[in-house]
């Protein structure tokens, strides 16, 4: 039984403090997409740049809840390769479909 309580010392959960503060970055990287999303509506910036810049801003935030919310940071490296090759493939199609399809106006484009 001793070496049970050692195990599980030695992965101990970080505190509610750790988790309102991570909560509080998450809460300032969501209103940073908002703000960019407003802004932009006066076309200040372009496009290419608006939408990279938001795709960056979703990554982090991605990044954050999987790695402290859903305990990933901790975790064997076989679950990230079996979480993060899927997420690399799906973001590859979707940027790659953005590029392709760019010139395309709404669904009838």
């Amino acid at each position: 039984m001793a070496g049970h309580s050692e195990e599980h010392s030695a992965h101990a959960h970080p505190s509610d403090r750790f988790y309102w503060i991570v909560a509080g970055v998450l809460a300032v990287v969501t209103a940073l997409e908002i703000g960019l999303f407003i802004v932009n509506e006066q076309h200040l910036i372009a496009k290419w740049l608006e939408v990279t810049l938001l795709l960056i801003l979703s990554t982090i935030k991605g990044a954050a809840v999987v790695m402290f919310f859903m305990h990933l940071k901790g975790d064997a490296g076989i679950f990230k390769f079996v979480f993060l090759v899927p997420l690399a493939f799906a973001t590859t199609l979707l940027l790659s479909f953005m590029v392709l399809f760019s010139d395309h106006v709404g669904i009838a484009g």
